[in-house]
């Protein structure tokens, strides 16, 4: 498993967004032998903003059309092959990926501003992550959250939910509309105060005791190793994909996750990427109040 800090991930927003305009779902899954992607660069995104909702959010604008338009593309991707599918996309000025990561941040902030409950800082700050995952290096199908070949992804500080919330409802996926994201935190809403598998598509986990995702992601990672080793033959890969997962501080100060990730050690699962979100604060104050480990000594 490789651990990697906010502050190192958030860096890699600034690299460039791979935009194609078309999604092509992988030919594995849809049968085709071969596709390939038409490229044409990003140059002036355009969204019509809901007026009922906010208007704080002027990034929003530009950025859930931006965002929609880069996630929902299949990419190629030089470190792993996956299927027959060719994309080469031109990278968009870095202004663009700003905008993208700022409608993240403020969708989730205007959804918590409505509910007058939840958790703001969590998104905020994990958004350039949830970003570059999202738009530059997961594998995924909006229009078929069930594809057995799509890589996972897990929040495991579930308390930020509003995060993964944007993120599915910036790349199209139908289980989040705007409506749903407007009753954030009501009784009955398909927006819970955290995230639940059986209660909105495009979920992986549910999750919100702190330690509990991490340790998902970890069986989510060991079924894909079993499952490639039982059923991939040479020349085809039917099971290849990657496990992310966000964790946080208080995830770090739970005992399963220890357990579990020394497990994905032993294991050697190579295909378990956590990104850690060390933002040093709880509710009590700063971490140094209960918890100084060295978290990387600890995963090196």
């Amino acid at each position: 498993a490789a651990l990697l800090s906010a502050g190192a991930t958030a860096s890699l927003a600034a690299v460039g967004l791979p935009a194609v305009r078309n999604f092509v779902s992988p030919a594995v899954h849809s049968g085709a032998s071969s596709r390939v992607v038409e490229q044409q660069q990003v140059q002036t995104p355009t969204c019509v903003a809901d007026a009922s909702f906010s208007t704080s959010s002027s990034s929003l604008v530009a950025g859930a059309a931006c965002m929609a338009v880069a996630a929902t593309a299949a990419r190629g991707n030089s470190r792993r092959e996956r299927s027959s599918i060719t994309s080469r996309a031109k990278a968009v000025k870095t202004a663009v990926d700003t905008e993208c990561v700022n409608a993240i941040r403020f969708l989730a902030v205007d959804a918590v501003n409505k509910s007058n409950s939840g958790h703001p800082g969590a998104p905020m700050g994990q958004a350039p992550i949830g970003y570059v995952l999202f738009a530059e290096e997961m594998n995924f199908n909006p229009a078929d959250p069930e594809w057995m070949n799509r890589d996972r992804f897990v929040l495991s500080s579930g308390h930020g939910c509003m995060l993964q919330y944007s993120v599915l409802h910036l790349t199209g996926y139908s289980s989040v509309s705007m409506d749903d994201i407007k009753q954030f935190r009501q009784w009955g809403s398909k927006t819970p105060g955290h995230p639940e598998n059986f209660e909105t598509a495009g979920i992986e986990v549910t999750t919100g005791p702190l330690g509990m995702g991490i340790s998902n992601a970890v069986g989510l990672a060991a079924a894909e190793a079993h499952l490639s080793a039982v059923y991939n033959k040479p020349g085809m890969n039917l099971i290849d994909h990657y496990t992310y997962c966000i964790m946080g501080d208080g995830c770090m100060q739970e005992g399963i996750s220890h357990e579990s990730c020394s497990y994905a050690g032993h294991l050697g699962l190579g295909k378990l990427i956590a990104c850690y979100d060390d933002n040093g604060i709880t509710i009590d104050g700063h971490t140094d109040l209960s918890f100084t480990e060295d978290v990387g000594k600890r995963y090196e």
